[in-house]
């Protein structure tokens, strides 16, 4: 009699007990690294939007963990990234990173990442090196390499018949690698490149004689490069010369963004550019997200920048999910992130080779749509894989 009291007080507790663990499960402390401040901000706001996103997509939680964004400002400064990068593994004990606008904090941070095996979900930085014998098992991409992006563009130029091209970019890795990359393609069609100039980074308030310098090389088009705020002081110069019609811009990904067009506005118009998300995808994944996140942000339509925030987070979500909420074991995690793959609102996306999403590559163009600006979807490279090479990870 008093052993089956026993037993079946024990299982009464027990009973009482198991809700308790199951409701105080550690938080899934996921560390972003993001300027908020800076040069970079406007774009780094509008990824941790986009992260936000996807954990109130998800409800707050995964696997019965609740979801903590911690989230630290790299200012765009590969020391101070490296700096906030230790103090979200050492301080306050993440179980994964995410974030990085800038290329230089990528390679900044990444060696240490690896060094302590900590994944990492970069949801912009689009340095080559990232995806060439630097790549590491740890780090992962959700936007795209450089050449990801601008091999697409080059050929799309090329395949317009443009004969003399003028090339313009920022003087740091990213936009260096965009241009060589579309440099490549583009010449395979027999054009030439009638000139270049690389204006100072963070530094460069006058486009105005680089501006005259394309302009004076007889060029048939100019390919600029710029992101931030320096992409909408070069758009709005550019537009003052009213030079659209003698010399044609075929822009970067980041010049005609979207969070960039309602400070640009008509500046924007009729410009060519490759992305791989428009809020205008005509897709169910695309059409459910784009509702859902008006809903989160004042009727506003999502961009490319929120997007890949989004899917960075998602990436990680996915993974935790597969290994049913434990992340105590780093190198199981990494190799759950690699094997993610879904329908995004931008279209089919998984894992490539080189820890860069294979992805479509969409050439877009802006026009008018009421009283605003908006895409046109102008031709599609699909399931675009991450073309730089020298990573080896998987075959």
């Amino acid at each position: 009699m008093l052993k089956k009291l026993l037993a079946t007080t024990a299982l009464f507790s027990a009973a009482l007990v198991m809700p308790v663990l199951a409701q105080t499960k550690e938080p899934l402390k996921i560390g972003v690294l993001m300027p908020t401040t800076g040069v970079f901000a406007v774009l780094g706001n509008e990824q941790i939007k986009g992260m936000r996103y996807a954990v109130h997509e998800a409800g707050g939680e995964v696997a019965g963990r609740k979801i903590e964004l911690i989230i630290e400002d790299d200012q765009g400064a590969p020391g101070t990234g490296l700096t906030k990068a230790r103090k979200l593994v050492t301080s306050d004990n993440v179980d994964v990173t995410a974030g990085i606008v800038s290329s230089a904090v990528a390679l900044a941070v990444t060696p240490y990442f690896n060094s302590v095996k900590m994944p990492l979900v970069i949801s912009n930085a689009t340095t080559d090196e990232l995806s060439g014998a630097k790549c590491s098992p740890f780090v992962f991409r959700t936007s795209y390499s450089s050449s990801q992006m601008s091999e697409p563009m080059g050929d799309y130029i090329g395949k317009k018949g443009i004969k003399n091209l003028y090339l313009m970019a920022s003087d740091y890795v990213a936009p260096r690698e965009h241009i060589a990359a579309a440099r490549r393609t583009y010449l395979k069609h027999g054009g030439k490149i009638a000139g270049e100039a690389y204006p100072p980074f963070a530094k460069t308030q006058d486009y105005g004689p680089y501006i005259a310098q394309a302009r004076n090389a007889n060029a048939d088009a100019l390919l600029p490069i710029f992101y931030g705020s320096e992409a909408i002081l070069f758009a709005k110069q550019y537009a003052s010369y009213g030079l659209q019609k003698t010399l044609p811009i075929y822009a970067s990904s980041g010049l005609f963004n979207a969070v960039l067009l309602g400070a640009l506005g008509d500046a924007a118009l009729g410009i060519d550019s490759p992305n791989n998300y428009v809020a205008e995808l005509d897709t169910p994944e695309n059409k459910a997200f784009v509702a859902g996140w008006r809903k989160q942000n004042n009727n506003v339509d999502p961009e490319d920048f929120g997007v890949t925030g989004y899917d960075s987070i998602r990436f990680i979500l996915e993974a935790v999910k597969a290994l049913n909420g434990n992340t105590k074991d780093r190198d199981a995690l990494a190799k759950a992130i690699a094997n993610v793959k879904y329908n995004s609102p931008r279209g089919p996306i998984a894992m490539g080779k080189s820890n860069t999403v294979s992805q479509n590559i969409y050439i877009v163009r802006t026009v008018k749509k009421g009283d605003k600006v908006g895409y046109d979807i102008v031709d599609t490279y699909r399931n675009f894989e991450d073309p730089v090479q020298g990573c080896n990870l998987r075959p």
